[in-house]
Formats: C-alpha cells, structure tokens, sequence
C-alpha cells in the first residue's frame, strides 16, 4: 500500500467523524441548556490541554504532517476558535488542505528525509517512520483526548461515534 493510501484517506476520514462528534456534540448542548464554554475549556487532567486545543492539535498533525510528507506547506491557522462551530470550520480548512495533495506527491516518501523541531530538539525521521510512529499516533491521542473530554462532560457519544459509521455497515455485511 503506497504512503499517500494510509495517511491523507485516513485522516480525511478521521476530520469527517470528528466533524460528525462536533455536530452532535452541539445538538446535545442546545438540547439540554449545557454552557459549550464548559465543553470547549474542560480538561481531563489540570497539565492537559483544554478540549479545543486537542481539537487544533489533531488538525495540526494532520496537516502539516501530510505538508512535511508532500513536501510542501500549508497556511497556518490561527488558534482562536472560540466555538464548536469555530472548529468545524477549522477541520474543513484542514479537509480543504488534504483535498489540494496529489498521490505523486506524497508516494515515494517513504525514504524522505523529514526533519521537525522539538523542544529546541531536531529530530530526523524518514517519511515511513514519521507518519506511523510521530503524526499518526499523535492525531489518535489528541482525537482520544478529546473524545474522552467530551465523555467525561457527559455528552452521549458512544464507540460507534469514535469509528465512524462505516464500521456499523461492515458488521452489518459480515453478519448476513
């Protein structure tokens, strides 16, 4: 499978369900009188970050994990949403973003050196390694973080919701 299958269909994919958690998300708030700055400022732990950073965070990997792998760069958002309607905007500017790369560009990097800063730190990864063991699990960990915060405010999600729907359709299939 080429490097441009296992990254910029899969995290279009994870932007889509997230968007969907934010729909219903904002459905239970209006539903039930909640105060979304609750939403959008609860945390799991005092030293994490708050529930809209976990979603910027995620659409930072994502995009510009895939601009690092493309060798190319992104506009770079401002950190200012301020609502869940905020940052559904925010994950279509990051959709719109992943809609612009072509296969050619990303495919063939697997050996490509890539270079980030952290810390002050510079790391080396070669394109393979940064997307399976920096940008994809990272992307899982903020979009867990916030999926949990969200469960812990008691919004009714459940795993389904965190999957995608289409997980629903291939049980479906296989018990038939």
């Amino acid at each position: 499978m080429e490097i441009y299958d296992l990254s910029v269909p899969l995290f279009k994919k994870k932007l889509s369900i997230l968007f969907a958690i934010l729909q219903r998300t904002s459905q239970q708030i209006s539903n039930r009188g909640l105060n979304s700055e609750d939403i959008l400022n609860a945390k799991l732990a005092s030293d994490m970050w708050n529930f809209t950073r976990q979603i910027q965070m995620t659409t930072d990997f994502i995009k510009n994990g895939v601009a690092r792998l493309a060798g190319t760069k992104f506009e770079t958002f401002e950190d200012n949403e301020k609502s869940l309607a905020e940052l559904q905007t925010r994950l279509i500017k990051t959709i719109s973003c992943l809609n612009e790369v072509k296969p050619e560009q990303i495919n063939g990097s697997e050996n490509r050196i890539v270079e980030i800063e952290i810390r002050k730190t510079k790391i080396e990864f070669t394109g393979s390694d940064f997307l399976q063991n920096f940008v994809t699990p990272n992307v899982y960990f903020h979009l867990s973080v916030a999926y949990g915060i969200l469960r812990a405010k008691n919004i009714d999600l459940g795993k389904v919701d965190y999957l995608g729907h289409s997980i629903l359709e291939k049980r479906r299939r296989l018990s038939r």
